[in-house]
């Protein structure tokens, strides 16, 4: 099989596993999961413009966090802790626009981006250094670093200004100014939460190719892989 064409199928072929596992499940505890793929295909692609805005918003964070794991795998690392790398992004950029509710927008827009970026990549330098320094498990370190970012922003949240707080676990909303979602995509998509956030997620993509495919870095990060 070509690399090409192996690119291709890789990808198809764990998406097919995935559902058979899921099926399997589904199955497990009684439930027809041919009913079910239908349903969750049909509410996604087909029921309404609004359902296919809110799986849109989602996709956003979910290529980000793919292309943090695609990097460091392209490497050949393992990094299991993109789930607190990227809670520590949101966590500042959410403080932040708390913080600051009067910012023009795209002066707030830019600045929570740079600042989760820092942070996720200050979370993931971690376990980087332990293991370019000391040659510890990239696999271990992350796993740990996803459960101490887990309970430190839960810390850091109960401890919040009270003027930034609705309840005792929950913040007050971030201002329009600071929000990614606009008018224009919400009236779009009749009233989802489709926001800019997606448009962000495929300009990384198009940043991370160019990165792994037309620069010294990259080549030296495929090379350390192979």
């Amino acid at each position: 099989m070509s690399k090409k064409m192996q690119n291709w199928t890789v990808p198809l072929i764990a998406v097919f596993l995935g559902m058979i596992a899921g099926a399997v499940l589904m199955l497990i505890f009684g439930y027809n999961p041919i009913f079910a793929y239908n349903d969750l295909l049909y509410t996604s692609l087909f029921s309404s413009v609004k359902n296919i805005g809110e799986v849109l918003a989602q996709t956003g964070p979910l290529i980000l966090i793919a292309l943090g794991f695609a990097v460091s795998s392209k490497a050949g690392f393992f990094n299991v802790g993109l789930p607190g790398q990227a809670l520590a992004g949101w966590f500042v950029a959410a403080w932040f626009a708390l913080l600051h509710p009067d910012f023009p927008k795209p002066v707030s827009i830019l600045a929570t981006v740079l600042i989760a970026l820092i942070a996720g990549g200050l979370i993931g330098s971690i376990p980087g250094i332990l293991r370019a320094y000391l040659g510890t498990s990239e696999v271990i370190v992350t796993i740990m670093m996803n459960y101490i970012v887990l309970y430190l922003t839960q810390g850091l949240i109960g401890n919040f200004s009270k003027s930034i707080m609705r309840t005792t676990e929950a913040t007050q909303k971030v201002s329009q100014s600071s929000s990614y979602q606009t008018d224009f995509l919400r009236n779009l998509t009749e009233g989802s939460h489709f926001n800019l956030g997606f448009f962000m997620a495929l300009i990384a993509v198009v940043i991370i190719w160019f990165l792994m495919k037309k620069t010294k870095t990259g080549y030296e990060i495929t090379a350390v892989g192979l």
